[in-house]
C-alpha cells in the first residue's frame, strides 16, 4: 500500500491568479497562460507528515514556456517551492530544453525550521506559471523525486515501490491546423459601402454634363 498521495493538477489563469481546474473541452490559444499545481499528502494509516521532497517537470518548449519570473525557488515567498520547506530550496528551470529539474527542499520542524506538509490533507508543493507559444495539445511529465521525499520520521517514499513517481498530463491548446477566423462582413457594412460608391459616380456624371 502506498504512503505518499500526489495530485498534478492543471490550473485557470484568472488574471493572473490561479482559478479553477483547466477545461480539458476548452483548449488554450497562443499567449495564454495557465498554473501546474503539484500537491502531496502522507496517507500513512497514521500520518507524519512530509518533511521533504524534490520534483522534475518535462514541457514541450516547442508550445509552452515557464514565465516564473524570476524562477527564483530559493526565494522563501515563490510559490514555486512551498512555503513549509524552508531549508535545502533550489531548482532549476531549462526553458529551451523543457526541464525543471531538482526542485524542492526540506524542512526541520523540531529545530523550528519550516513545517510539516501534507499530514491531514493534500497540501500544495509546488505552483508554477506557463504560457502558451505553439499550437498542438502538449504533454507534461511529472517524476516526484522519492529518494528526496521524507516522511517526518526520517524514513524514505522510495522505501515503498508502490508510492507514485511519474505522472503525466496534457495541455489543451488549440490544432496545429486550426484556421483563424474572419468575421464577415455584416449587411449595413456594405450597404454603407454601395452608397458611398453610388454618391462619387453621381458627382462624376453631374461634372461631365
Amino acid at each position: 500500500m502506498p504512503n505518499l498521495a500526489v495530485e498534478f493538477n492543471l490550473i485557470e489563469d484568472i488574471a493572473g491568479t490561479p482559478g479553477g481546474f483547466l477545461n480539458q473541452n476548452n483548449p488554450l490559444n497562443i499567449g495564454d497562460r495557465f498554473f501546474v499545481q503539484v500537491l502531496m499528502r502522507d496517507i500513512h494509516s497514521n500520518p507524519i507528515g512530509l518533511t521533504g521532497s524534490a520534483i522534475n517537470l518535462n514541457f514541450e518548449a516547442n508550445k509552452i514556456q515557464n514565465i516564473d519570473i524570476p524562477f527564483n525557488p530559493v526565494d522563501d515567498n515563490s510559490p514555486l517551492v512551498t512555503s513549509n520547506f524552508t531549508l535545502f530550496r533550489g531548482g532549476t528551470l531549462n526553458n529551451i530544453n523543457g526541464t525543471i529539474t531538482d526542485l524542492g527542499g526540506a524542512s526541520f520542524p523540531d529545530a523550528g525550521l519550516g513545517s510539516l506538509l501534507g499530514l491531514n490533507q493534500p497540501e500544495q508543493f509546488s505552483l508554477m506559471h506557463f504560457q502558451v507559444i505553439g499550437k498542438g495539445s502538449s504533454n507534461l511529465i511529472l517524476n516526484v523525486d522519492l529518494s528526496q521525499t521524507n516522511f517526518a520520521d526520517g524514513t524514505l517514499a522510495a522505501n515503498d515501490p508502490t508510492n507514485p513517481s511519474q505522472l503525466s498530463q496534457i495541455v489543451p491548446i488549440v490544432p496545429a491546423n486550426d484556421p483563424v477566423t474572419i468575421p464577415e462582413p455584416s449587411l449595413n457594412i456594405g450597404l454603407f459601402i454601395l452608397l458611398g460608391v453610388i454618391a462619387v459616380l453621381k458627382k462624376q456624371y453631374a461634372k461631365r454634363v
